[in-house]
């Protein structure tokens, strides 16, 4: 049995990752959603081990270290990281769809080798830029990512080739058939 892949979505806060995560989840039977565990708090939009599992900051340094999770990293002052549990589902010839933080792209890769990275550039930053502002965030994080925007940029110019896949999201259907072609294409041709 051919191990499944684990796909990345990276990219600027309200570029679309979860849209996008929607999309490839919603038109493959063959893809289940790694699911982050984190510090941070719950959306009103957000579902309990839907989009994310949500711990206490006791409950995530248990499970750190009772080494039932990797990849552990700080994003805008919450902790994130994912169960092992989960990751291992590849091993079953499951395929994996998550949204990842920029600078953790080449961890993880290092870690998972078989790790299929995507980066969403956006095809109008002010766009991008009010679909962040809808998100009705605090206004210190508002604040924080809105001036990340740039920094994250010039990150994804710098480390292009940590990305098997760019893509640039219009917000569109289109945008979604196009990742899961290019998706279906680098995992065939793997």
């Amino acid at each position: 049995m051919q191990q499944g892949k684990i796909v990345t979505l990276s990219g600027i806060s309200g570029i679309g990752k979860s849209f996008l995560k929607s999309c490839i989840l919603a038109n493959n039977a063959d893809f289940q959603s790694l699911i982050s565990v984190t510090t941070r708090n719950r959306r009103t939009n957000e579902t309990e081990g839907v989009d994310k599992f949500f711990y206490s900051l006791e409950e995530f340094e248990k499970e750190k270290h009772s080494d039932r999770l990797c990849v552990v990293n700080e994003v805008f002052g919450n902790w994130y990281a994912y169960k092992k549990s989960q990751i291992e589902l590849c091993d079953c010839g499951i395929n994996l769809i998550t949204e990842l933080f920029y600078k953790n792209v080449y961890e993880f890769k290092m870690e998972f080798s078989n790790t299929l990275s995507i980066y969403v550039l956006p095809n109008d930053i002010e766009r991008t830029k009010s679909e962040l502002k809808a998100r009705k965030l605090e206004a210190m994080d508002l604040s924080k990512r809105l001036k990340d925007i740039d920094d994250e940029l010039a990150f994804f110019y710098s480390n292009r080739n940590l990305f098997d896949i760019v893509i640039i999201n219009d917000y569109t259907e289109k945008s979604c058939l196009l990742l899961q072609q290019l998706i279906e294409q680098k995992i065939r041709s793997d």
